[in-house]
């Protein structure tokens, strides 16, 4: 097992971790009510952020309300926005039809792809299935991202079988993203 695979599984075992077992906060198990509050800020930054199209910033405010208070909006917003930022970092060439535009090969797509399903969707959806048993059903943000998460995984396992020097088609990322959420 090389090093990276191990740093990668430490890493994934360790969020799990988070995301199972909320950590300690002064009264036993349950985050106090000054950490809800810190990450529902946060996400309320985040929003704010990703509503007008500043999607790095979006995207930290999202992360940072992470080990506050996990909750599923942080980690699915933090999915679209990572790819949002992404394609606004390489647009309008990303997403131009000319033939030999390559606004990026798929040296690092592949595993980059896998690491946010991992980092951002896996989890995000999963405490959002535990939301929607506490509370009145599906959120449109979660039915969106079981979509585009779904759509991310085909993509990711197209370029995980072409060779590192491929070009990725970033108008296909587009497409599983759709229209910005309006969160």
């Amino acid at each position: 097992m090389s090093a990276s695979s191990i740093t990668k599984a430490v890493f994934i075992a360790t969020l799990i971790a988070v995301v199972s077992f909320r950590p300690a906060h002064g009264d036993g198990l349950s985050a106090s009510e000054e950490d809800r509050r810190a990450a529902a800020a946060l996400n309320a930054e985040g929003d704010s952020a990703y509503r007008a199209g500043r999607f790095d910033k979006a995207l930290k405010a999202y992360m940072n309300a992470y080990p506050n208070y996990p909750n599923a909006h942080a980690y699915l917003m933090a999915g679209d926005t990572y790819w949002r930022a992404v394609l606004a970092a390489h647009t309008p060439q990303s997403l131009s039809s000319a033939p030999d535009s390559c606004a990026i090969t798929n040296k690092f797509f592949a595993e980059d792809a896998q690491r946010s399903l991992d980092q951002h969707y896996r989890p995000g959806l999963s405490l959002a299935a535990r939301e929607v048993k506490d509370s009145k059903g599906p959120t449109t943000l979660r039915e969106r991202s079981i979509k585009s998460a779904a759509c991310l995984t085909t993509i990711q396992a197209k370029y995980a079988a072409l060779p590192k020097t491929a070009c990725v088609d970033l108008r296909e990322v587009s497409a599983c993203l759709g229209e910005p959420l309006r969160p």
